[in-house]
């Protein structure tokens, strides 16, 4: 399992933006009792599932982008 570490400190980012950002690519969500934001994303043939998860929607936003870009 691949771990995406980005490499400059993530900026200010909304929810609204990371939705606008990768919500047509990734279903995102919010776990209020662990306070986690999450991504998940699901191969055309459901054979594989890459889940991503982080404190804040800047994390977040910042390891998905370090994902695309390793495995677009």
């Amino acid at each position: 399992m691949a771990c995406h570490h980005p490499t400059a400190p993530p900026a200010s980012t909304t929810s609204r933006q990371l939705q606008q950002a990768y919500g047509d690519r990734w279903d995102i969500a919010f776990q209020p009792d662990l306070r986690i934001w999450s991504a998940e994303r699901r191969s055309p043939d459901g054979r594989q599932r890459r889940f991503i998860a982080e404190h804040t929607p800047a994390g977040l936003a910042a390891k998905l982008a370090a994902a695309e870009t390793a495995h677009p």
